[in-house]
């Protein structure tokens, strides 16, 4: 591996700093919208299918939980790696 490629990669540095923002803001604004999105599709779909045995409502709802948990878990990789490496000290 090259020096440009581990000084890229080193912990401290403010290319991995701007990574750890990146991963915190996207999965956090995922863990948001998605549970609004997954309502709204819900509310949109007719009423009288049914998916997967369920309510076309619960179902969008539970998909759109399920991303939104996904998002989450991206935010919390970006956040450990931002203590990880030491960003949050003076």
């Amino acid at each position: 591996m090259s020096d440009v490629l581990r000084e890229k990669n080193r912990p401290a540095s403010p290319a991995h700093r701007t990574r750890c923002i990146r991963l915190m803001l996207v999965g956090s604004f995922i863990g948001l919208f998605a549970p609004i999105f997954g309502f709204l599709v819900g509310t949109i779909v007719r009423t009288d299918a049914i998916v997967a045995g369920l309510e076309p409502l619960l179902f969008w709802m539970m998909l759109g939980m399920f991303v939104g948990m996904a998002g989450v878990g991206v935010a919390l990789i970006g956040a450990l790696q931002w203590v990880g490496g030491k960003h949050n000290l003076p």
